[in-house]
């Protein structure tokens, strides 16, 4: 299993643009829902568990409701998140 820090340096090798605090906040809410290991291909419940995750440090409120009615550009930085982890070969579990 991966911690917080190894997910922040995989997103800083993948050329994230955002300080490595910010990246943890996201890499701390991914932990919080579900352990992050060796990459498996998500089911679509799984998917939007982890993209709420993430969703949530922007918007800690949001439900799984409002994530369905978000217009997918404003998902899209979550979704590259989740693909570079993914890129890496790891990713939520």
């Amino acid at each position: 299993m991966l911690d917080t820090q190894d997910v922040v340096q995989i997103w800083n090798r993948a050329g994230i643009p955002m300080p490595p605090d910010r990246l943890g906040q996201y890499a701390q809410a991914l932990a919080a829902g579900c352990r992050i290991g060796a990459y498996h291909t998500l089911g679509d419940d799984e998917e939007d568990r982890a993209i709420l995750a993430l969703y949530r440090v922007d918007r800690p409120r949001a439900t799984f409701a409002d994530l369905h009615q978000a217009p997918p550009l404003a998902l899209a930085s979550y979704h590259q998140l989740l693909h570079d982890l993914a890129r890496e070969g790891v990713g939520p579990l």
